[in-house]
């Protein structure tokens, strides 16, 4: 069946009118016709997955071709924001979804800034854009209409200079009346880490989004003006002041993201003995990355669309009019981790410059930083050599080398053609087999987190689980090491529902705390809530199910209580595993690198520790009984017939 033919199959079953106060519209955009069609998201697919995340999957599932390949026109690309987003502090945040060409599963990322909340203060909750473009195009939407305009311009051109076009060209203003989704010359080449930027940072950054966007010849999409008014169920203004109040009253907020942002997470995780270095072969480095030390070059923080929190750091290196990464937005966590001792960089000034020019670039960082660190390991140990690399000596923490590799590798010159294939560079001929035992991946996508997991068993079982591949977002138990749990017994038990082992680095009852998360997480995904101001993630105090269900009642009258909200989070895995199932994910594929299972954490008050496959192997046993998956991981038969009721009904 056709893309066509399934949108023309799906939009006959879709209302045509909102089923719930502030709901926006679905759009169609059909590239190769130049036509857009209008539809709403059922009631009942809203009650079951939310709207950003959750809904998208259901578009995705709907739609999706698997015997094609992720980068044909005909599997769409779906932009979706949230149930609360641009209405809620600090819910912000929507999801783009597709098929990724980095890894081969499902792509999900997760942006925030402004673009989504522009969506949907435009009447805007989901996108979905497929087809064969005739040339590449930008489409603009604004006053209830998509135009499709000639985007040959500005082909060539990365972040920087194409926001600066587009404000000029469009006579507006970024962050008041223009918000857009775009790609670079990274985006445009297939790049396999290239993101679709949001902002003046990577946002929609993993799996390889800007090389969906380009394979579908759409530079950039542009939202101008905040037109919508929303008529929502009940007053919701007065609540809104009592969130904003708990966020910045919870002390991470108030200590450290507010005042130095997310690389304030470096330091727990280079004492700990936990921080990747050179590809993970050590867990620790100089402390001269610590985030007290970014503070001279850190001019002010800056944030997304309403959030009172601001914890984006802003960087300022030189005065130098000439050099555009001299100043930027960043660096963050990831960022510092990836550019930093996973590629053995003890240079602050180096790592922001590096960050700044990955922002213009389109590139994630956390696959970019991840790929050259790979390349690294494997021409220390001759595996490649300077006949692959065009000559180049790979040389660990050479800054020099490395911001050429990101060059070249935005524009897949020399060896940066072999780095942009990314994971799939065995795959595709590049290197012999024996480089996969390196790879710090799962499911074909780079470790997103710098933080080592071999200490924090339910660290390293979310991991392995993300429906997405190797990436923290999706259920990193962060408090898994929280001191309180030396002075409270139950601490764990309150917040993950269960008893769950105090001690960090034992197996047993870890599948509760991740499957607690995951679920947490997926809600806060679905109605555009930031990871960093939501319960589990970095503190216990912070919004998560009762909070979200009040205002989901205040904003669109829909009544969905903690527990029904904890099933949607479950409903949502569901989903995206069913997806995944589609494109070849089974049981083997809920792994961790070799690594962890081979080697030993050499440093620190865990020396020793690692991963025992027999253990782990428990533990995933453990973590599918209580999902509700069967022994591949995939719903059971009876949750299975209950979420394609809703998914495909007959």
């Amino acid at each position: 069946m056709s893309i066509d033919d399934r949108v023309a199959r799906l939009l006959a079953e879709l209302p045509v009118e909102p089923q719930f106060p502030t709901q926006g519209a679905t759009l169609f955009i059909d590239l190769a016709r130049r036509q857009v069609r209008q539809a709403y998201t059922p009631r009942k697919v809203v009650e079951t997955f939310l709207a950003g995340r959750g809904a998208n999957m259901f578009y995705l599932h709907r739609l999706l071709d698997e015997t094609l390949d992720p980068t044909d026109p005909s599997v769409p690309l779906i932009f979706g924001s949230g149930v609360l987003t641009g209405l809620v502090p600090s819910a912000a945040r929507g999801n783009a979804t597709s098929w990724s060409p980095e890894s081969g599963v499902l792509m999900d990322s997760n942006a925030g800034d402004y673009f989504p909340s522009f969506m949907k203060m435009n009447g805007l909750d989901h996108l979905v854009v497929y087809g064969p473009a005739e040339a590449w195009t930008w489409l603009w939407l604004g006053e209830g209409r998509v135009e499709f305009r000639d985007a040959t311009p500005y082909l060539g051109l990365d972040n920087i200079d194409l926001r600066d076009r587009m404000a000029v060209d469009l006579d507006g203003t970024w962050t008041r009346d223009l918000a857009m989704a775009s790609i670079t010359r990274a985006g445009e080449n297939q790049v396999m880490s290239s993101a679709i930027m949001a902002g003046p940072k990577a946002c929609y950054a993993r799996g390889g989004t800007g090389a969906k966007m380009g394979s579908l010849k759409v530079k950039a999409i542009v939202v101008q003006g905040q037109t919508h008014d929303f008529e929502t169920a009940q007053p919701y203004k007065p609540y809104n002041k009592t969130i904003a109040m708990k966020l910045l009253g919870t002390s991470v907020v108030k200590h450290a993201l507010r005042t130095m942002g997310t690389p304030f997470l470096y330091k727990p995780s280079r004492i700990l003995g936990a921080m990747g270095t050179k590809n993970n072969q050590e867990t620790t480095w100089t402390d001269q990355l610590d985030a007290e030390h970014i503070t001279p070059y850190r001019p002010g923080m800056d944030g997304c669309f309403r959030c009172p929190v601001n914890c984006r750091p802003l960087n300022h290196l030189n005065d130098d009019a000439a050099d555009k990464y001299g100043r930027g937005d960043g660096p963050e966590y990831v960022t510092l981790g990836k550019f930093g001792p996973n590629v053995g960089i003890d240079r602050l000034e180096s790592v922001i410059r590096l960050n700044n020019i990955c922002n213009d670039l389109g590139l994630d960082t956390a696959s970019s930083g991840s790929t050259i660190a790979w390349a690294m390991e494997l021409y220390q140990r001759g595996i490649i050599g300077t006949a692959h690399t065009g000559g180049l000596e790979l040389t660990w923490g050479d800054a020099e080398l490395v911001e050429r590799l990101l060059f070249d590798l935005s524009r897949r010159e020399g060896f940066g053609n072999v780095l942009a294939d990314g994971t799939r560079a065995v795959e595709r001929g590049h290197y012999p087999a024996e480089a996969l035992k390196y790879r710090m991946a799962v499911k074909g996508l780079m470790q997103s987190d710098p933080h080592d997991a071999r200490i924090l068993k339910a660290f390293a079982l979310g991991l392995a689980v993300a429906t997405r591949g190797m990436d923290h977002l999706r259920n990193r138990v962060t408090l898994e090491i929280n001191a309180r749990v030396n002075d409270d017994p139950d601490f764990k038990a309150k917040l993950y529902g269960a008893p769950v082992a105090a001690k960090p680095n034992v197996y047993e009852t870890k599948e509760r705390a991740v499957r607690a998360c995951e679920n947490v997480y997926g809600v806060g995904d679905a109605v555009g809530m930031c990871r960093f101001t939501t319960k589990l993630f970095n503190s216990p105090s912070l919004p998560g199910l009762e909070q979200f269900s009040d205002q989901i009642a205040n904003v669109t009258g829909l009544a969905l209580d903690a527990t029904a909200l904890d099933r949607i989070g479950l409903n949502i895995m569901g989903v995206e595993r069913l997806i995944n199932q589609r494109l070849g994910v089974r049981r083997s594929d809920d792994t961790l690198p070799e690594r962890w299972f081979d080697e030993e954490i050499e440093v620190g008050a865990y020396k020793g520790e690692r991963i025992d496959r027999g253990e782990f192997d428990s533990m995933l046993s453990r973590f599918y009984e209580i999902s509700g998956l069967n022994d591949e991981g995939v719903p059971a038969a009876a949750w299975r017939r209950e979420l394609e009721s809703v998914l495909a009904p007959a």
